[in-house]
């Protein structure tokens, strides 16, 4: 997974979602951006993001990173090849178990759930992968 922003630096912060958490809250005041993150390998056509939640003032800390499929069950699994795993976490946002989260994962994992009700934003997320993908097919 490559960050869009590496590729697409003034798109990717100008279409960047984000949220701004006021003080006198349990998630810590800051403004939070929604990085998208997308596959690099040429073989793969796995049409998911990988979202990485940063507070401004925190850093390279990630407070939480999300999967989403934006895909059907059928397309995943045919993608995967296989019924063993568990095809409706690829369809919907999870948090990613390869990545640590902080305790307040949930609060931006339910966050991003409202997020994606805007078709706006998954049709953007759809964009960006295609557009962040030709550059890897053709390597």
């Amino acid at each position: 997974m490559s960050a869009f922003f590496t590729r697409f630096r003034d798109l990717a912060f100008k279409e960047m979602r984000a949220c701004t958490v006021s003080p006198g809250r349990e998630i810590p005041a800051d403004e939070y951006g929604f990085l998208e993150f997308y596959c690099d390998d040429a073989q793969c056509d796995c049409r998911r993001v990988m979202i990485k939640v940063l507070g401004q003032r925190s850093g390279d800390k990630a407070w939480a990173t999300i999967s989403y499929g934006w895909e059907t069950p059928e397309f995943y699994r045919g993608w995967a090849g296989t019924d063993l795993m568990d095809i409706e976490d690829l369809c919907r946002p999870t948090l990613d178990l390869l990545n640590p989260q902080s305790p307040h994962a949930e609060f931006f994992l339910s966050l991003f759930e409202e997020i994606i009700q805007d078709k706006t934003y998954v049709e953007r997320l759809q964009r960006h992968y295609a557009m962040f993908r030709k550059p890897a097919k053709r390597r």
